[in-house]
């Protein structure tokens, strides 16, 4: 049969006493079979005594002074008070043809600046941003006209699109230097579509070598 011995210390004058609490039923207190400390609310449990999951309900105010280090990759779409809403996703086509000359055909696009995006959210705004640079007319007489696509529909605001030129010689040149263009627009949906750069031209026209293009397209939430 195991013993409970209660030791007094060799040294001071205190006097420990064990407080029973008002209770009318019997308890039972078991000692762990292990020689150490007994803890209490004045203690601290070392850190390599922490084992397993603490529960979400136990940690009520984590302050940023406790976070170090990388933050894990999460997702941010339940982030809250941010100023001017989040950014959902952000897609990025850049064409830099550095050799020879390409042709794109009466009505045609840029295929190589086609951005396929599915909207996160029916009810953000989509932003674009595009960059062309070096176009040319390659007919005389001719004219061209750059248009913004979602799909096979048309959303630079009408008109005359992203730009329009007209020529009556030898070659018309147009956008010899980049030009940015922006857009904005709503998602409307949910649906997958594909935003292009593409022409209304009555002849071929051409992008040049060297020619930097690129195409952003962001969807936010405000």
């Amino acid at each position: 049969m195991s013993k409970v011995k209660i030791q007094g210390s060799a040294s001071g004058s205190g006097v420990l006493t064990i407080q029973a609490p008002t209770t009318s039923t019997d308890r039972t207190i078991t000692l762990p079979d292990s020689t150490g400390t007994i803890l209490d609310e004045n203690s601290s449990l070392p850190a390599a005594n922490l084992t397993g999951t603490v529960a979400d309900a136990r940690i009520s105010a984590l302050t940023a002074s406790k976070l170090t280090g990388a933050l894990p990759a999460i997702s941010g779409a339940a982030l809250t008070g941010i100023d001017g809403g989040k950014i959902l996703q952000v897609k990025y086509a850049h064409w830099y043809p550095n050799s020879g000359h390409h042709t794109v055909a009466n009505g045609g696009t840029l295929t190589n600046l086609n951005i396929t995006m599915t909207p996160v959210s029916a009810s953000s705004r989509m932003i674009h941003m595009v960059t062309l640079g070096m176009l040319r007319q390659q007919s005389t007489d001719k004219f061209i006209e750059v248009r913004y696509y979602k799909d096979s529909t048309a959303i630079d605001g009408g008109g005359y699109g992203l730009g329009y030129s007209n020529y009556a010689g030898t070659y018309m040149q147009y956008n010899w230097k980049p030009h940015s263009y922006t857009i904005t627009s709503d998602a409307g949906n949910t649906n997958s579509r594909v935003y292009k750069i593409g022409t209304n031209t009555d002849g071929n026209w051409v992008v040049h070598q060297n020619a930097h293009n690129c195409h952003i397209v962001m969807e936010y939430e405000v």
